[in-house]
């Protein structure tokens, strides 16, 4: 029967990020150009007009001219157009690396001989890759109303008869109730569960492939179940451990921090904007690097957990 190793593959970034190291790094500098640098820099660009606006908004304690609310709203349509851009910019830069940088993970557990140009490519793996995944994306937010419409309706339903049968029934509808709730979720999990390998298929074929990922999965929703439990400890742990270095970080400058706001008391707001451009740039930097050491360790494992499953004859009759 076709298997896995669910703790092997949890495990599947680390060693990714052991062979290839310098690759992750290059992971990280694309994140930073392709999404984050530019996001960060775009509301950094609009920070003087959020200002304004701020400064433009009426006391509620006064009486305010209809001049002065025209002037108010005009702002405010000013900057939720401009956050329009800002909102494209993060679909498109998110689309594309999750395409590239997933497809770089994927390549460099699936195929890693090819080390060139730190695993990343441009081609149709990658298309297929973040088509799939913006499907998966979409039948997942179907899925999940189709759950919350029918649980709704099942819970008003066991309210009403539970209420006309006294405490007691309440007390049975309120158990039946949290049943049907933790039954939507499971059925949610399993079907992401289930679909959970057509982005690797996709990968390796370079063709459009989900529900081909149902007959491939089969069997294999609770080993793939515990792998992904393993993984999110593994990812919360890192994160508990990266809080408390920068909580660290944020204690020994706390002192340096203090004086400069104590300087820029009374100050406008571009005066802190000044004041603190060189930290925005320092954390934008480290969170793409964060996010490309991220992307490997939640991707790599899929990938992982495919190429033992595809070796040991899974979706196979």
């Amino acid at each position: 029967m076709a298997s896995f190793s669910a703790t092997g593959a949890a495990a599947a970034g680390f060693g990714v990020i052991g062979r290839a190291p310098l690759a992750v790094l290059a992971w990280g500098l694309v994140i930073l150009v392709i999404l984050i640098g530019p996001m960060v820099g775009l509301m950094w660009s609009l920070a003087p007009q959020f200002i304004e606006m701020v400064k433009t908004m009426p006391d509620p304690a006064s009486s305010t001219s209809s001049a002065a609310e025209s002037a108010m709203m005009a702002r405010m349509m000013q900057f939720q157009t401009s956050m329009m851009g800002v909102n494209l910019v993060s679909w498109v830069g998110s689309a594309v690396v999750k395409a590239v940088v997933a497809g770089a993970v994927f390549r460099a557990v699936l195929q890693p001989d090819q080390k060139r140009w730190a695993y990343l490519r441009l081609g149709m793996p990658e298309l297929w890759l973040g088509l799939v995944t913006l499907v998966q994306g979409v039948l997942f937010m179907m899925a999940y109303f189709a759950v919350v419409f029918i649980g709704v309706i099942l819970g008003l339903i066991l309210f009403l008869v539970g209420s006309a049968a006294g405490d007691g029934g309440k007390l049975i509808a309120g158990l039946l109730i949290a049943l049907v709730v933790l039954v939507g979720i499971a059925v949610l999990v399993w079907g992401l569960l289930r679909l959970s390998m057509a982005g690797p298929m996709s990968f390796v074929e370079s063709k459009f492939l989900l529900f081909e990922s149902w007959a491939f999965t089969r069997g294999q929703a609770g080993r793939l179940f515990g792998m992904a439990v393993l993984l999110m400890l593994i990812l919360i742990g890192l994160e508990l451990v990266l809080y408390a270095i920068l909580g660290v970080a944020a204690f020994g400058s706390w002192a340096g921090i203090q004086a400069t706001v104590e300087t820029l008391k009374g100050q406008p707001p571009q005066a802190w904007l000044h004041a603190f451009w060189k930290i925005a740039a320092i954390g934008t930097v480290l969170l793409s690097f964060v996010a490309a050491f991220a992307m490997t360790l939640l991707y790599a494992p899929w990938a992982k957990a495919y190429q033992e499953l595809a070796a040991s004859g899974a979706g196979k009759s």
